[in-house]
């Protein structure tokens, strides 16, 4: 993690440790400022993290942090309603938008340099100025239901988040961003409200400004936007243990005349020194090592789309399978994943196959953080919540994998007998 610095008079000072891939200052008031200056670019990207999401909520008002991040963009006293927020914006032809996560939430926008001022005018008067007008909740509860709504209506999403809610059973993170119907339902003014005081904060925040704007511009324009913002110590986040793998199984209906197969099991989080290891493994079985594509969709034809997908959160991660099939292959499919999983776990992986997944990995992480928003939410998401290394680091530790490392880790975390099983059949 970037390094914290703050001279003894309490003023910003910039860091940029060797290796670090961004320069930070933290404001007296706790926000940690981070930039990564881009001389020839001609747009600048803000991203704004907040530690907290859905893994943070009660059970019974889960959804609530989704829910509250839509009514940032409601209105504020100089700004009534989405029009005042995004029109500006739209204008000049930049745009916004935020995202809810399991642990964070996240406010972008991305603009041309000149504009930068006009961005975070806004991003700021709605994070510190939002009204959360009781007239407007009941409104905007509605379009969230909608998203609940096209989620279900989407087989593989809808896969995939019920294999999370399978998976992550015994764990907060069984709390998915999108909430239910019930649970929204539950949300009402004082829910929400008590949800932003409690960690909107500034000791909780990260601002990252990727794009031509120098360092100490942005660190006082930062820092004059969000005087107002609360400040204070933020919430705690204590790591919750990682559960025991629990064979699970979960069927039901879906449209469409596709079945959806996900099949996978909780593993360590970002926090782990294992996690390096998984992601080749994932690689392996997935788009470089193309185990699973080859056995299901080369050799048998059974599958248009298969997946290997490995995901982190800080103290838990999750790896899975998913297949989109006819009804009839289900079973079929299934043999062949678990198949696939034991050969890893009772065969060592080719120094070839290691090779090409450190390749694969090194390259999508490069190629993924070329645009500056890209860049931006890396930086702040990685850095409010903590556990990930700069990307040189991350791409060093990768590379220090061993087929022993890979062996183990298969060994430990991918017993195929341990899966939960989530299958969506046509109705």
């Amino acid at each position: 993690m970037i390094g914290r610095a703050t001279d003894p008079a309490g003023e910003p000072l910039a860091t940029a440790p060797t290796g670090s891939d961004a320069t930070r200052a933290d404001l007296p008031s706790g926000m940690a400022v981070l930039t990564r200056e881009r001389p020839g670019a001609d747009v600048t990207a803000v991203s704004i993290s907040v530690r907290g999401g859905s893994r943070d909520e009660r059970d019974e008002t889960v959804g609530a942090a989704h829910f509250m991040e839509h009514m940032f963009f409601q209105g504020t006293p100089t700004r009534n309603g989405p029009d005042a927020i995004f029109g500006p914006i739209s204008a000049v032809g930049g745009w916004m938008n935020a995202y809810t996560s399991f642990e964070n939430i996240n406010f972008q926008a991305v603009i041309e340099n000149h504009h930068f001022d006009l961005a975070l005018d806004i991003l700021a008067d709605m994070l510190v100025n939002s009204l959360f007008a009781e007239e407007k909740i009941d409104k905007e509860r509605q379009v969230v239901l909608e998203e609940l709504i096209r989620g279900k209506n989407e087989p593989r999403r809808y896969a995939v988040e019920l294999f999370f809610r399978t998976a992550f059973a015994d764990h907060p993170a069984r709390n998915l961003p999108i909430g239910s119907r019930e649970t929204l339902d539950n949300s009402d003014r004082r829910v929400l409200s008590q949800f932003r005081d409690s960690y909107f904060r500034t000791s909780n925040m990260v601002t990252t400004v990727v794009g031509n704007q120098r360092h100490e511009d942005v660190v006082a324009k930062v820092e004059s936007a969000f005087a107002r913002m609360p400040s204070g110590p933020g919430p705690r986040f204590e790591a919750a243990p990682l559960p025991a793998p629990s064979p699970r199984r979960v069927e039901e209906s879906t449209v469409g005349s596709q079945a959806q197969i996900a099949f996978g099991l909780p593993t360590p989080g970002a926090d782990h020194p294992d996690t390096y290891a998984l992601d080749i493994i994932s690689a392996t079985l997935g788009e470089v090592g193309r185990r699973l594509i080859r056995e299901i969709r080369d050799k048998r034809g059974l599958a248009p789309a298969v997946g290997s997908s490995y995901s982190t959160l800080t103290d838990i991660g999750a790896w899975w399978a998913f297949v989109g099939t006819s009804p009839e292959n289900v079973d079929t499919v299934l043999e062949l994943i678990v198949q696939e999983l034991r050969r890893l776990r009772e065969q060592p992986l080719a120094p070839a196959e290691l090779a090409d997944a450190k390749s694969y990995i090194e390259g999508r992480a490069v190629l993924t953080l070329q645009t500056g928003i890209s860049y931006a939410q890396y930086l702040s998401d990685r850095e409010v919540l903590g556990v990930e290394p700069p990307l040189q680091e991350y791409l060093r530790r990768v590379s220090a994998v061993t087929v022993e490392d890979v062996a183990r880790a298969a060994g430990a975390y991918l017993d195929p007998d341990l899966c939960s099983l989530v299958v969506l059949r046509p109705s």
